[in-house]
């Protein structure tokens, strides 16, 4: 008859605590953060250049503050970070690459060289312009003009503007607003719009493969 292997207490407490280990935040590898407060005073635009960003949110509030948060993950998270400059009444927002080592270009696996968010908090009526390679974007609140181009990535607004330029060449754009003069044109996807009365905005949509709808905000 064999015997049931007995198994020692000390490999219990050894399997145990690697499980726990594997587990627990300090067996994954935390992602780099950055939340950086930005006086708002004398800046009337801000220009993201999205490229290597996978998603970019923007929200407004009644604030005189910018508040910029953003998360990076994968490899090379750490040879990375977000940089603003601020020149004259514009603020400029981009990724960069700030160490010596090399970065392989594998698109294949692009995640795990480096996947980058950016989140904005931003005074209402500000000017925003956002281009990008992959990024998805979202925006919700009040702006003064607005322009996107996009090659990947989908966008998404609900709020209000004066006048918005959106391009994207894959994603979809969709868009909830109170009032919109549009002129939305897709090569190869759907466009439904709802009807508006209310013309004080300009909306100028157009997607090469994308799906394009407008719906009034109730």
């Amino acid at each position: 008859m064999r015997k049931n292997k007995i198994i020692k207490p000390w490999n219990v407490n050894f399997m145990a605590f690697l499980v726990l280990f594997i587990l627990s935040p300090l067996g994954i590898k935390a992602q780099n953060r950055l939340e950086k407060h930005i006086q708002a005073d004398g800046i009337s635009s801000i220009s993201i250049n999205g490229n290597q960003i996978f998603n970019i949110s923007v929200s407004t509030s009644k604030t005189n503050q910018i508040k910029m948060t953003s998360t990076l993950d994968g490899e090379y998270q750490n040879d990375f970070q977000m940089v603003s400059i601020k020149e004259s009444s514009s603020l400029k927002l981009n990724l960069e690459h700030l160490s010596f080592t090399e970065i392989p270009d594998d698109k294949r696996n692009a995640h795990k060289v480096i996947a980058a968010t950016l989140h904005l908090e931003i005074p209402e009526n500000l000017s925003l312009d956002i281009v990008s390679d992959i990024a998805s974007v979202d925006l919700n609140g009040k702006f003064k003009t607005l322009f996107i181009e996009l090659q990947q990535g989908q966008c998404s607004i609900h709020g209000s503007v004066e006048t918005t330029t959106v391009n994207t060449f894959d994603g979809d754009i969709n868009v909830i607003t109170k009032s919109a003069m549009i002129t939305a044109q897709s090569n190869h996807g759907n466009v439904v719009l709802d009807k508006f009365y209310d013309l004080d905005s300009i909306w100028i949509l157009k997607s090469i493969n994308g799906d394009i709808t407008v719906e009034k905000q109730i």
